[in-house]
């Protein structure tokens, strides 16, 4: 952070910060001001953070502005309700796709964190599942298996790897019935 102080006979004072400059009347005032960039730099330090992990991935460039306009739709959405005015509701819903290894869970993992620091989430952990953990074997052991893996991730993030398999299977197979138990509205 480059920062330059200058002090004027007036009593002016002048602070130029990262090429942004502020007049100031007293000294007190520079005080309130460097306090004031100190807190807003420390709120915004967990996107500063996840920034810093998502730039150590390849690519992903789409996702690294996604994660910006999330972080600023949340922060607006809380600024606003501390205020007293009107929030938007919005579902958080995500579908990452791409090839093995290129790095859905992490982001998915990064997401949780964001959300856990911005308190969407009261826990921001992850939970993996994929298809085996979710489809039973018998008629009513697969909504049971998968509302048991909803409670478990309930707080943070359920990733179900592969989503994709629960709905390529017959007539007779229990995916459809996993995804009927996940998109279950609970009155």
């Amino acid at each position: 952070m480059e920062r330059a102080v200058t002090y004027k006979n007036n009593g002016q004072i002048n602070i130029i910060l990262n090429g942004q400059k502020q007049v100031l009347v007293d000294a007190d005032s520079e005080a309130e001001y460097l306090e004031a960039l100190q807190k807003n730099e420390a709120k915004h330090s967990i996107l500063r953070e996840i920034e810093r992990e998502m730039n150590s991935l390849v690519g992903m460039d789409e996702m690294k502005r996604n994660i910006k306009e999330i972080y600023a739709w949340i922060f607006v959405n809380q600024k606003r309700q501390e205020q007293g005015l009107k929030v938007g509701k919005q579902a958080l819903h995500m579908m990452f796709k791409g090839n093995p290894g290129t790095g859905k869970t992490t982001v998915a993992r990064l997401v949780g964190k964001l959300f856990f620091e911005m308190n969407v989430l009261s826990k921001g952990h992850l939970i993996e599942a994929e298809r085996g953990d979710l489809v039973g074997e018998y008629i009513g052991h697969t909504a049971q298996k998968t509302r048991e893996l909803i409670k478990k991730s309930l707080g943070g993030i359920l990733f179900i790897d592969e989503a994709y398999s629960l709905a390529r299977g017959g007539e007779k197979d229990f995916g459809k019935e996993a995804i009927d138990t996940l998109v279950k509205k609970k009155d």
